[in-house]
């Protein structure tokens, strides 16, 4: 029903409405629908094939499957003129007609210049198949306003060519090669590309900026005020249900509105909350958390592990604070950004763009970095007030940032719908040129059945039997728990050397600083790396440097204060923590968004979320389950994370094995497959060959010897 009303309201807009054309309208339509209801299955199926014979007298006779229904009168006109003017009322009728174009078919030439010659008309041929069943013909005349255009592109080049001449030619295509050569070896993007490319680059800094800030803060907050033990805590039942609460609600969200709404609609409200807490929440602390007496009397029984988590629960603002924080982790960059980036770069760009996207991105730490120093050194006083100040302040900012991101993101999409929409002109133009210069053109219309929107749980069920979106579900998860496992031992040590907030923060912001500067310097050699190791080898150097540094980290830890000075520990679990963002940054991410490109619109979408946002958490809840249970057995009576370094070593090592064996999996995706050659058919020939050449070897030799005994009789 639905492809019969797409047809006739097609057909429509191109007829005068006398009672006559409406009525072989609606007859057009009940014969498309009596042809469909009288097929084998009942129904319009891939395959259907759709037979419309525009007749000389103008009518148009209609068939199903080859077998004849009726005919439509008087509307053969404008039934022809569907398929070529622009003005279309049912555009998806016409994108599938024109994406699905078979090429043209040229006639006798000399045939065609008389005819048009004669009366301007061509010849069109619409069929079912590319195999050319059920081939429709009929002669129209070429639509006015599509004809002068034709005529104005026609005469423009003429004109063009005879005052430019040869000379003209060569400079118009010197122009265009350098318009399609790249800026620079290592650089490999052209002008053209340039505003899409530097777009994305500054999109993708916004997203990093916001991220740095919210972590170093959320950082400071939680540790300052109930220690690095209680992260394991606030992960494993805070972080992890929130995040199953945002997957689910936003996969159905996905069903219900548009791309871009949701976009809006997952992106503000993080930045609602931000400045709630600064303007709000915090300077209310003292009335809305809870009284020091009732946490303390709630943690006297549990010792060191469980005053941690209870003071989680004293603090609640500031744990709420670090479980956005965690969110936006995994809904910024993995997945708003780099699902718009998917959505709006071709593959062909991909693999030149995406690691050069972190460049621009990876001076977000730097300049986060920046700010919240010279932020922090304004403050008037180093205590609670000041550091209010400050947080509303760095709300500000976050808040421009966040309205730069939504104009960006317009812009991109913007872009990205004027290349299709000249892609589409220009596809269009060549196509009527086509007819134009040889009068005919081949037509295959397809019709699909419509996609069912499926559940969270069909999807997930759906998504989870494609390999590789389980081999990235495993690297994104395994990649979590290594962080999980040495970013608390790190911040526990980190909190022993600098106690305050101020001091915790500036430490913070420096470290955020040396993560831009390195990572900015890896990114700019990233593409050099991908072309030299490929796919595969550059995906396995996150996990392999990771677990060298771990494995030095645990080491400097498990041989104590009195032969490694706890200043030393803190700079190697320093160098590894930089270790695990720079390589993310540069390497981690662009290799498995490369990954994505490859699959389906659901795994771009759902599956995506799935992976980096569920398959994030889960990473972090199994490495804070992991904690939280070896704090309570071999945690001692200060419950301290300390004491579990041997057993988180082993953990990190495991996580390591299944991260690489993911790689290797993954990585069949972009091994160009070796064709293998049979030449059994060529070895036979050869064998028939050497077998031929001795049989006849051996007739002259039998020869020769008959010959020499016949001599020797006669003597």
């Amino acid at each position: 029903e639905k492809m019969a009303s797409a047809i006739v309201d097609s057909v429509i807009p191109r007829t005068t409405s006398t009672s006559t054309e409406t009525e072989s309208v609606n007859t057009l339509q009940k014969l498309i629908l009596d042809g469909v209801a009288a097929t084998a299955k009942g129904a319009a199926t891939p395959g259907t094939e759709l037979k419309f014979d525009c007749l000389s007298n103008g009518d148009v006779k209609v068939a199903v499957d080859g077998k004849e229904v009726g005919i439509a009168f008087g509307l053969g006109s404008a039934f022809a003129n569907v398929f070529l003017d622009e003005e279309g009322v049912s555009p998806a009728l016409r994108d599938s007609i024109v994406e699905n174009c078979c090429g043209m078919v040229s006639p006798s030439a000399a045939n065609n210049e008389k005819e048009k010659e004669e009366d301007g008309s061509f010849e069109i041929t619409m069929s079912q198949t590319s195999e050319g069943k059920s081939n429709v013909k009929t002669k129209f005349q070429l639509p006015k306003g599509v004809k002068d255009v034709v005529d104005a592109a026609k005469n423009n080049s003429a004109s063009s060519s005879s005052e430019k001449g040869a000379s003209s030619t060569t400079t118009t295509t010197t122009t265009t090669s350098r318009k399609d050569q790249h800026i620079s070896a290592s650089i490999p993007i052209t002008p053209a590309e340039m505003p899409h490319f530097a777009s994305m680059s500054v999109m993708m800094f916004l997203f990093i900026y916001v991220f740095t800030t919210v972590r170093d803060t959320k950082d400071t907050l939680v540790v300052s005020n109930c220690g690095a033990e209680a992260i394991p805590f606030l992960k494993l039942y805070g972080v992890m249900p929130c995040a199953t609460a945002f997957i689910v609600m936003y996969s159905k969200l996905s069903n219900a509105l548009g791309k871009q709404t949701l976009f809006y609609v997952t992106l503000l409200p993080f930045f609602v909350f931000y400045g709630v807490f600064a303007f709000v929440l915090f300077p209310n602390r003292d009335v809305i958390h809870f009284p020091l007496a009732a946490a303390e009397g709630a943690a006297a029984a549990g010792g060191g592990a469980l005053t941690a988590a209870t003071n989680l629960m004293r603090y609640w603002s500031f744990s709420l604070f670090f479980i956005v924080s965690e969110l936006w982790a995994s809904a910024g960059v993995p997945l708003l950004f780099w699902q718009c980036a998917n959505d709006v770069t071709p593959m062909a760009q991909a693999k030149r763009f995406y690691p050069l996207f972190a460049v621009t991105g990876n001076l977000a730490p730097i300049v986060s970095g920046k700010v919240m120093s010279k932020v922090i050194s304004l403050q008037k006083t180093k205590d609670d007030i000041g550091f209010g100040a400050t947080l509303k302040k760095l709300a500000v900012i976050k808040a421009v940032v966040g309205l730069g991101i939504i104009f960006i993101y317009r812009n991109v999409y913007a872009m990205a719908e004027e290349r299709d929409r000249k892609e589409r002109t220009e596809q269009s133009l060549s196509t009527i040129r086509g007819i134009e210069e040889t009068g005919k053109v081949q037509i295959t219309m397809k019709f699909e059945k419509p996609k069912q929107k499926l559940t969270l749980r069909e999807s997930m069920k759906e998504l989870m039997q494609s390999k590789e979106l389980k081999a990235m579900a495993t690297m994104v998860f395994c990649y979590n728990v290594c962080v999980e496992l040495t970013e608390v031992l790190w911040k526990s040590i980190l909190r022993k050397q600098y106690p305050s907030k101020s001091l915790y923060m500036e430490y913070m912001a420096n470290f955020s600083q040396t993560v831009g500067t390195v990572a900015f310097l890896l990114q700019l050699i990233a593409p050099g790396i991908l072309n030299v190791f490929g796919w595969r080898g550059t995906a396995m150097i996150p996990p392999v440097t990771m677990g060298v540094l771990a494995i030095a980290f645990f080491a400097a830890i498990i041989a104590g204060e009195d032969k490694i000075p706890l200043a030393q520990a803190l700079l190697i679990g320093t160098v590894q923590n930089v270790a695990n963002k720079v390589t993310k940054y540069s390497l981690f991410d662009p290799c498995k968004e490369m990954a994505y490109i490859p699959l389906g619109p659901d795994a771009k979408t759902k599956g995506k979320a799935a992976v980096d946002v569920l398959g994030a958490r889960l990473g972090r809840s199994m490495g804070s389950a992991s904690q939280q249970l070896l704090v309570f057995l071999v945690g001692g009576a200060s419950g301290s994370i300390v004491n579990c370094t041997p057993y988180l070593g082993v953990c990190y090592v495991a996580a390591i094995a299944m991260w690489s064996n993911a790689v290797g999996t993954l990585g069949k995706l972009f091994v160009t497959p070796e064709v293998k050659v049979d030449n059994t058919p060529k070895l036979e020939s050869i064998g028939q060959a050497i077998t031929i050449i001795k049989r006849i070897e051996d007739a002259k030799s039998e020869k020769r010897k008959n010959g020499n005994g016949k001599k020797q009789a006669k003597k």
